[in-house]
């Protein structure tokens, strides 16, 4: 044991035979030659990264960058930078109400109370009965239930299963895609949407919710966000599915602006144009659309309805008692290009046979009177 005695200005180091003793004035001024280096250092490397910052020089790190896109310039199309959610309807249009006027339809001998036709290429009413009074618009509402879904789809091919636990939650008179024949089974969320707008189907529209995590108040309340961005102002959804219980409430105007936002999403015009869909999870079963339904309505000659340079795109029907027959349309000139939304709304249906078919009589009413 080493037994030497130190004073206070020396400090003890290290063990055994090479014990040293090193002053403590000298470590002093160690550290203080040390701290002025590392100020130095550091005084200048602020002046470098200050100097290539203002000249354009410095590059941000790569932990930022794959934010700079975003924060510094707003591109024109949001899904440039997040591909998140492909299937959202992205537009450069910011106007989807048409203006007021047009031809009145009240002299004409149409059936339904109410009813608009827009021209989409300026948004101007050609042709309007009560447009802008309160109505309820069955399952035209799907139309709105389908945007608001692909803002928020990642993947069509995703798969869900089919719960009896759902379909029981399923109102009581809805209409249905048949699911409940497949429980159990996995279907893509792209046989789901099909379901919605081909079959109308509320059990398709309740287990896409579940797929989402969403309750159908939730839903709802997106539903009512997406028809503040429209610019929609007599609209409020309280459900997706479109029964008279949820209090849907809108007018012709406003399920025209609907419309009108869907047709510029190219899945959208799929999807409530189509005529015939074949379901993935299961071989023969068909979904025939709401357009080939109101094509056949039409009878062997559509073009007799709308005139032969007129082609029905797409369509969305609903009936509800409170409703009526409805049914939005979307519509092309094949002569001029021009497109066109029709919304008819409570047609009588104590004579309607086939089902919509005095929707369809009003249709060809309408644009017969718009004829110079």
């Amino acid at each position: 044991m080493n037994n030497r005695k130190y004073n206070s200005g020396e400090i003890y180091i290290g063990a055994g035979s090479k014990n040293r003793f090193i002053s403590s004035d000298i470590i002093r001024d160690e550290k203080k030659s040390s701290i002025a280096i590392i100020g130095a250092v550091l005084v200048l490397a602020i002046i470098v990264c200050t100097f290539f910052a203002v000249f354009g020089g410095f590059s941000v790190p790569a932990w930022k960058s794959e934010h700079t896109t975003a924060t510094t310039q707003k591109p024109k199309d949001p899904l440039q930078v997040d591909k998140k959610f492909p299937y959202a309807t992205v537009t450069d249009k910011t106007n989807f109400i048409s203006s007021e006027g047009g031809k009145g339809l009240y002299q004409l001998d149409i059936n339904s109370d109410y009813a608009i036709l827009v021209r989409l290429s300026d948004m101007v009413t050609l042709g309007h009965k009560y447009a802008d009074e309160i109505i309820y618009p069955a399952s035209m509402t799907k139309v709105m239930t389908v945007i608001v879904a692909l803002d928020l789809i990642e993947n069509l091919d995703d798969e869900y299963i089919i719960t009896r636990e759902i379909l029981n939650t399923v109102p009581q008179g809805a209409s249905s895609a048949w699911l409940s024949t497949y429980v159990g089974s996995k279907v893509s969320v792209r046989d789901l949407l099909y379901g919605i707008s081909y079959m109308s189907g509320a059990d398709s529209v309740l287990c896409l919710l579940d797929y989402l995590g969403l309750s159908i108040n939730e839903f709802a309340a997106l539903m009512n966000a997406k028809a503040d961005e429209i610019g929609l102002q007599n609209t409020t959804f309280g459900g997706a599915i479109g029964m008279d219980t949820e209090m849907n409430l809108t007018t012709c105007r406003d399920v025209a602006a609907i419309m009108a936002y869907a047709m510029e999403n190219p899945l959208c015009v799929e999807l409530f144009g189509g005529l015939a869909y074949k379901l993935d999870f299961i071989d023969m079963t068909y979904y025939n659309s709401t357009l080939s339904k109101t094509l056949n309505n039409m009878g062997t000659n559509p073009g007799s309805v709308l005139g032969d340079e007129y082609t029905l795109l797409a369509a969305k029907s609903g009936l509800e008692d409170k409703a009526g027959y409805c049914l939005v349309s979307y519509i092309r000139n094949d002569l001029t290009g021009e497109y066109f939304v029709l919304v008819t709304a409570k047609a009588d249906r104590s004579d309607a046979y086939p089902p919509n078919k005095n929707t369809i009589l009003d249709m060809a009413e309408i644009f017969e009177s718009l004829k110079p």
